[in-house]
């Protein structure tokens, strides 16, 4: 298959209707003569129209006899409504609530929460010890210097990171 046939297939139903433009339709002649699936495709969708040209026809002469009884009105009863509505507000309400009450205070904290900041804390001490121990060797300074800025940026809320600003500016006096 030609990957025009695509957009052939998209035109056929016009093109066997007769909507087609001169040259649309033209496009669609040249293309069938070439193709065969198309063209199967074609026969078979012109076969289609015409069933269904009988069928709507046979369908017209049996509905003019049919007589649509008028539709019957119903009584909408709004108390339902207004108690299933009522239900959807308590349950909304509720839900609410419950998650208001039951979430944890933004002052408290969490077991994970802790954890980390200890986690945090301890990781922080560890870069701390490494930074002060070569800033005590000769020539270890400049690599204290680069711990220390490592502490401040990696660990900024804990004691360690003002530790390491105190030491850094130690260093920096000394040179």
């Amino acid at each position: 298959m030609e990957k025009s046939c695509k957009d052939i297939k998209q035109m056929l139903v016009n093109y066997a209707d007769g909507q087609l433009s001169q040259s649309d339709s033209s496009k669609v002649a040249e293309h069938l003569a070439k193709c065969e699936e198309c063209r199967k495709v074609l026969d078979a969708l012109q076969k289609s129209l015409e069933l269904a040209g009988v069928i709507w026809a046979d369908g017209l002469a049996e509905t003019e006899n049919i007589r649509i009884p008028a539709a019957k009105t119903r009584k909408i009863h709004w108390s339902r409504y207004a108690v299933i509505a009522a239900s959807i507000l308590l349950v909304a309400t509720a839900s609410v609530m419950w998650h208001t009450f039951t979430r944890p205070k933004a002052s408290e904290l969490t077991f994970a929460e802790i954890e980390r900041k200890i986690n945090e804390s301890g990781s922080a001490a560890q870069l701390l010890a490494a930074a002060d121990l070569l800033s005590s060797q000769p020539g270890g300074q400049q690599y204290a210097m680069q711990r220390y800025n490592d502490v401040i940026a990696s660990f900024p809320e804990t004691n360690q990171s003002a530790e390491a600003r105190r030491h850094l500016q130690s260093l920096l006096e000394r040179r």
